[in-house]
């Protein structure tokens, strides 16, 4: 696309961007403008991989065509399509469209909104894409799981280590893994009934595969918690839990990371919860008992010298 075209669909809904770019697209963006043509609403209810699909295209090219004719990504082209049928997907009072790059130059009021919209967007997409019959189906194999281990590392680790620390409060015999030698060695002894979960945002994160993998080897029923149902990890996984891809959201995306996978958890963590409704309350009331504040004030605590003290075991 040159200069000036770029320009002058920056200026105009949907229908005008596509009606001045089509004459210069390939044959595949121009099967996507025209499925837009014929069916503006789609990108309002479809993921970008279920629109993918839909055109018969990659969802890089899908990416690629929203860039060719000015949105940023697919959320500007689900804003736009909702925009040119007079709907909203957006929140009042957020900053223009959501994906939209934050910058040191921008107000601190523009900051706010775009980081908020940038969050709010992404975990109303993962919503969109959640199937509750799937997470239920989940949950329960998890409630009536030997043991659960969860794997992953960096940021996605973090989250397995927040599910688990759940689980286990109510009563669920969960483990996760951040190292990949521990993790296999895990997977590769997990008994009968049991079900492994791995997380990673892109599906291509190596450890977490292997992990997964070692332990669908060994008879484990996998869990994979990812944005892109087209990975390396999902053929690992006999069900696939999607969290909205954080390309749409450009330098803000991998902020969003952690929070779809967390909105995945979280809402594992409840289903599972309800399902063992008395394990929850009889830990939590015991949870409770012991950090309560008579207890906690009831006990001696020694106090400890400051490092510019001289230490008492010294003569």
């Amino acid at each position: 696309m040159t200069q000036g075209t770029t320009a002058v669909t920056a200026e105009f809904g949907l229908r005008a961007r596509l009606q001045a770019t089509v004459p210069a697209m390939s044959a595949s963006m121009a099967r996507i403008a025209n499925l837009l043509l014929e069916y503006p609403d789609l990108p309002i209810s479809m993921s970008i991989f279920e629109f993918a699909d839909r055109a018969d295209v990659s969802a890089p090219t899908v990416t690629r065509f929203c860039k060719f004719i000015g949105y940023r990504g697919y959320t500007g082209l689900r804003v736009g399509a909702a925009a040119e049928l007079g709907r909203s997907v957006g929140e009042d009072g957020l900053i223009g469209e959501p994906g939209a790059s934050a910058h040191p130059e921008m107000s601190d009021e523009d900051l706010l909104r775009t980081f908020l919209a940038s969050h709010v967007q992404a975990l109303r997409a993962s919503a969109d894409l959640v199937d509750l019959a799937d997470m239920r189906r989940v949950a329960r194999m998890i409630s009536d799981a030997p043991q659960v281990d969860v794997y992953g590392v960096g940021g996605s680790g973090t989250v397995a280590h927040s599910l688990v620390d759940r689980l286990y409060l109510v009563g669920v015999n969960a483990r996760a893994w951040t190292d990949a030698h521990l993790g296999l060695m895990s997977g590769a002894i997990l008994p009968e009934g049991a079900v492994a979960i791995g997380i990673s945002s892109s599906g291509e994160t190596t450890d977490t595969i292997e992990m997964l993998s070692e332990a669908r080897a060994s008879g484990a029923w996998t869990v994979a918690i990812t944005s892109n149902p087209h990975t390396t990890i999902a053929e690992q996984a006999d069900v696939i839990v999607q969290t909205a891809p954080p390309d749409d959201y450009l330098d803000l995306g991998s902020l969003t990371s952690s929070h779809v996978q967390t909105f995945a958890a979280d809402l594992l963590y409840l289903l599972v919860s309800w399902n063992r409704q008395e394990h929850k309350d009889r830990n939590s009331a015991a949870v409770m008992n012991a950090i309560s504040d008579g207890r906690v004030n009831a006990r001696v605590i020694r106090s400890v010298p400051r490092a510019t003290e001289p230490s008492p075991l010294i003569p």
